[in-house]
C-alpha cells in the first residue's frame, strides 16, 4: 500500500556504489555528468544514500580525501571540468594525464564549481580529484563538456527560456498530490482507479479553487506510482489499468481555462521512493535496467502525449526526482546513458504549447539543467535580491523565483483513517509570505491534501477563503 513503508532495495552502500572503476565513454557533443558514486573513493570519502538513490559522496574526517573516475574518449580533445559539490575550508588538485589545477572551495551551499579543464588523450584517462578540507565536503558529480559544446547548449536553452507575467506576478497557487493512492478521511480501502476517477467532481472542485483566489494550479497526474486519470495510449502500451476512460485532466483543464485559473501538471516518473514503489511499472517501462535510456524515451512519449492532448490549456510542467534524470547511475549501475537528454525531455514536454514554464526539481542540489524556466522551491522559502522575479546570482542565477510549501502536515492525504491535519499557517502568516512574493515577482504553490472523494479540509478552506480577502 502507498502509506507502507517499502523494503528498501538500494538503501545500503555496498549495493549502490561499485568497487573498482568502471570504464565511462565520453561523449564529445554533450554533458557528460560523472556520477560521484561511479567514482574509487579513499576510506575517508563515505557515500550517501537515501530514498533509493544515492545521492552524494562526503567526508568523514578532515584531512586528505581522494576521488578518481576512468574515462573513455574517442578523440583527444579539452574538457572544461565542474562539479556539484559543498564545503569550506578546502582545496581541490584536479589531475589528469600530468595536468594539475588547484581551486578552493568556500560555499556553505551547494554549488556548480568551476575546477578548470583537462585535456582527454584518445582512449583510456584517469581524473582524479585530491582533496585537502578542514570540514565535512560533499561531492554529487562531475561534468566534462568541451567549451564550445557547452556555450551552444547554454545558448539554445536560454533561445527557448520562458519568463511570464503570468507567473511572476501569480501571488500564489494551489498544488494537489491527489492520485490513485488518495485515502478517504474514514475507512481503510481504496476505490478502484476507473471509479475513483469517475467519482471525482471537477465542477466542484474548480469553483473550490475559484473560491480561494488561486491564479494556478499544479496538479499531480502521477505520483509515486504511474497512473493517469485520461486515456493515454503511450502507457496503454506498456502496461494495462493505468489510465482510465474518463479524461479527467481534459475536463480539469477545459473548466480551469474558462476561468482564466492556468494549470501545470506535476510528474513523478514512478521511481521507487521512501513513500510508495511501483515495481511492475518499472519493469514495463525500463526503469530498473542498467541503461536508462528506454525508460527516459517511455517518459517523453507520455509527456508529449499529454501535452498535445491539452495544447494551451496546459501551461507548465513540474518534473520532481530531477537527480534521476541527471544522474542515471544513481541505482549503482555502471551502464548505459549517463544522464537523460534535457533538450529532448523538454521539447517533448512544449508539445501542443511552445510557452509552458518547466522545473526539474533537484531539492538542495545545483540546477540539473539549463532547460528550465523556474525553481521548483520544495519547501517554504522567501526570495529578495530578484531581477524582476528572477535570480541574479548562486545555482538558481537565471531562473524565475518559486516556492511550494504543504499547508497541512504532507504533501498528500495517503494514511488510512486520519483527519487531515490543522494548517500550519496562520492568515496574518500567510499574508505576509504572500506580499514578500508579490514585491519580488514571485509565486508561492500552497499544497493542500485532499481526500479521496475530491474533498479538502474544511478549515483549510476557510483560511484560504480569507486570504483571498485580505491580498486579493
Amino acid at each position: 500500500m502507498a502509506q507502507e513503508a517499502p523494503d528498501p532495495y538500494a538503501e545500503t552502500v555496498d549495493k549502490i556504489t561499485n568497487e573498482t572503476l568502471s570504464p565511462i565513454p565520453i561523449d564529445s557533443e554533450t554533458i557528460n555528468v560523472l556520477s560521484a558514486g561511479s567514482a574509487l573513493k579513499s576510506k575517508n570519502m563515505q557515500p550517501k544514500v537515501l530514498n533509493f538513490m544515492f545521492l552524494w559522496v562526503e567526508s568523514t574526517a578532515v584531512g586528505e580525501h581522494s576521488l578518481s573516475w576512468e574515462v573513455q574518449a574517442a578523440t583527444s580533445g579539452v574538457y572544461s571540468v565542474t562539479a556539484e559539490i559543498l564545503g569550506k575550508y578546502a582545496t581541490i588538485e584536479l589531475l589528469c594525464n600530468g595536468e594539475k589545477r588547484n581551486v578552493k572551495v568556500q560555499s556553505e551551499d551547494w554549488s556548480r564549481l568551476d575546477l578548470g579543464s583537462v585535456q582527454l588523450k584518445k582512449g583510456s584517462n584517469t581524473i582524479e580529484l585530491a582533496i585537502q578540507s578542514k570540514e565535512t565536503i560533499k561531492i554529487s558529480a562531475l561534468e566534462l563538456t568541451r567549451p564550445s559544446v557547452a556555450q551552444g547548449i547554454m545558448d539554445e536553452a536560454l533561445s527557448v527560456r520562458q519568463d511570464p507575467d503570468w507567473f511572476k506576478d501569480a501571488g500564489y497557487g494551489l498544488m494537489f498530490q491527489w492520485t490513485n493512492r488518495a485515502t478517504p478521511k474514514e475507512g481503510d480501502s481504496i476505490k478502484d482507479w476507473e471509479k475513483k476517477i469517475n467519482d471525482f467532481d471537477v465542477q466542484e472542485f474548480v469553483d473550490m479553487v475559484e473560491e480561494t483566489g488561486a491564479a494556478y494550479v499544479i496538479w499531480s497526474i502521477t505520483w509515486g506510482q504511474q497512473y493517469i486519470s485520461a486515456p493515454i495510449a503511450s502507457l496503454d502500451k506498456l502496461i494495462e489499468g493505468r489510465t482510465t476512460k474518463r479524461d479527467l485532466l481534459g475536463e480539469m483543464a477545459d473548466q480551469l481555462y474558462a476561468k482564466n485559473i492556468k494549470l501545470i501538471f506535476y510528474y513523478h516518473y514512478g521511481y521507487d521512493c521512501y513513500h510508495s514503489t511501483d515495481p511492475e511499472w518499472l519493469n514495463h517501462a525500463g526503469g530498473y535496467e542498467a541503461d536508462k535510456s528506454r525508460l527516459y524515451k517511455n517518459v517523453n512519449d507520455i509527456i508529449a502525449e499529454v501535452g498535445n492532448r491539452y495544447g494551451d490549456k496546459l501551461n507548465g510542467w513540474f518534473f520532481d526526482g530531477g537527480q534521476r534524470y541527471y544522474d542515471s547511475r544513481f541505482d549503482g549501475t555502471q551502464e548505459g546513458v549517463l544522464s537523460a537528454s534535457f533538450k529532448e525531455m523538454s521539447q517533448a514536454a512544449r508539445k501542443g504549447n511552445e510557452e509552458r514554464v518547466l522545473t526539474y526539481n533537484s531539492w538542495i542540489l545545483p540546477r540539473v539543467t539549463e532547460y528550465q524556466d523556474y525553481y521548483s522551491g520544495e519547501g517554504l522559502q522567501q526570495f529578495e535580491n530578484l531581477d524582476e522575479g528572477s535570480f541574479v546570482d548562486g545555482k538558481h542565477k537565471g531562473l524565475m523565483a518559486h516556492t511550494c510549501f504543504p499547508l497541512e502536515e504532507r504533501w498528500g492525504h495517503i494514511d488510512f483513517n486520519t483527519p487531515i491535519k490543522k494548517s500550519k499557517y496562520s492568515v496574518e502568516e500567510l499574508r505576509g509570505y504572500v506580499k514578500n512574493a508579490q514585491r519580488n515577482r514571485y509565486p508561492l504553490s500552497i499544497n493542500l491534501e485532499m481526500y479521496e472523494d475530491g474533498s479538502v479540509s474544511s478549515e483549510s478552506l476557510k483560511l484560504l477563503k480569507e486570504l483571498r480577502k485580505v491580498v486579493r
